[in-house]
């Protein structure tokens, strides 16, 4: 059981047989009823909630990223050049959560099914605008869909003999960006701080506004017969 506030505390629950997921709440250890507020503004507080876990997703995977390479020589360049690592099984683990962390953070600025909200290019302090727009394009031209910037591209060539003694070398090249810098990382990691740090202001903000306006307003008794 979690403990929260005073005398609350609330336990999860996860369903074996379907998966679903619920939580049940308890005062002084007791259970108690559990009320859905439905209201606009309150949809628009969940829609936050969900945005700030997906940044701090992307934050948590982009920080793993540079403690996987932060080891690794072939990569470490404390002027923040771009480097190749050459150790695959590593990288291949760095591609993915780099992956998974563009791919999160542009999915706060989509608009998604069963979210209210969205976060703009405009919500964020102008000196990150250059950086978000690299984030997006990494996002939208890698990890999403391989576009016309050609970040990931794949060509069949051959390699020929200066001398022309051999037959041609027939192969196919695969070029992805495998290669990051300390400077890129750190440029991103910044970007979704600030993000994040957005949207937790306005789940502050909004969440003073919902409970106030739209549960006291209203009194206890409106809520008691709801359960």
């Amino acid at each position: 059981m979690d403990k929260l506030e005073g005398h609350w505390a609330k336990r999860t629950i996860l369903e074996p047989d379907t998966g679903n997921a619920y939580n049940k709440y308890f005062y002084k250890r007791k259970p108690a009823d559990r009320v859905v507020v439905d209201t606009p503004k309150a949809n628009v507080l969940a829609g936050y909630t969900l945005i700030e876990k997906d940044l701090r997703s992307a934050l948590i995977w982009m920080r793993h990223i540079k403690e996987l390479l932060s080891d690794d020589p072939n990569f470490t360049d404390p002027k923040g050049h771009i480097k190749a690592t050459y150790d695959r099984d590593r990288f291949n683990i760095v591609k993915g959560l780099f992956v998974a962390s563009l791919t999160f953070y542009g999915k706060s600025f989509a608009t998604c099914e069963g979210r209210r909200v969205k976060l703009e290019k405009k919500n964020l302090d102008e000196e990150f605008h250059e950086e978000h727009d690299n984030a997006m394009e990494f996002r939208h031209n890698f990890a999403a869909h391989s576009g016309a910037k050609q970040l990931e591209r794949a060509s069949v060539v051959l390699a020929i003999d200066k001398k022309r003694r051999e037959l041609p070398y027939f192969v196919r090249e695969l070029i992805q960006p495998d290669t990051l810098s300390t400077h890129d990382l750190d440029d991103f990691i910044k970007l979704f701080e600030h993000a994040r740090t957005f949207t937790e202001n306005k789940i502050r903000t909004l969440a003073e506004k919902v409970y106030k306006e739209d549960v006291l307003a209203k009194g206890p008794e409106y809520w008691y017969a709801k359960t």
